[in-house]
């Protein structure tokens, strides 16, 4: 497959084996960040494709950082624009289910707590504590001070710990945050 545009413009080698190296983690940061899957999986793309158009200047240098940083603005961006779509509302019947469920049980209340951050408090605690970023880091990602990012982090991590849903020793455990991106529940 090759990624030709219209004016036949060749994005250069290596821009094929970089997607395929960082679709995995690309889709598992855009899901935790919008919490859906069929749109995370856009923004994943969306932010590929954005890639693309800069991959000559940007593929030497720091591709990883810069998709980071095109992942996480777009998604940014994305929340501005008002779309009111479908949205279940039906309840599901409750089934007994055994002990070995707990732990899918507190990564689907941390993921409905993650939903109910802001979108920049969900992508400071995410990007700051499951991708063990810097702050300086974030905030460029962000597009804010490092200051702000501080706050957002703390605030966002202030409301998870606040919400009654969550067990208190969940932030205690290594990779609390880890099971976020999986979206398995």
């Amino acid at each position: 497959m090759t990624y030709q545009s219209v004016s036949g413009r060749d994005p250069g080698d290596g821009f094929d084996a970089f997607v395929r190296a960082r679709w995995t983690a690309t889709a598992r940061l855009a899901y935790a960040l919008t919490l859906d899957h069929q749109k995370a999986e856009d923004l994943a793309q969306e932010s590929f494709a954005k890639l693309w158009f800069h991959w000559k200047k940007v593929g030497a240098e720091n591709p990883d950082g810069y998709l980071r940083r095109v992942v996480t603005t777009t998604f940014l961006s994305g929340r501005r624009r008002r779309w009111i779509g479908e949205r279940p509302t039906a309840v599901l019947p409750d089934h007994p289910v055994g002990p070995e469920t707990g732990r899918i049980d507190d990564q689907q209340a941390l993921r409905q707590a993650m939903a109910r951050l802001s979108p920049r408090q969900r992508a400071a605690v995410y990007l700051r504590y499951a991708e063990d970023l810097p702050e300086q880091v974030v905030a460029e990602l962000i597009g804010c001070s490092v200051g702000t990012v501080k706050t957002h982090a703390s605030r966002g991590l202030a409301a998870l710990r606040g919400d009654n849903a969550l067990d208190p020793n969940t932030f205690d455990e290594p990779g609390a945050f880890a099971g976020i991106a999986e979206g398995r529940a």
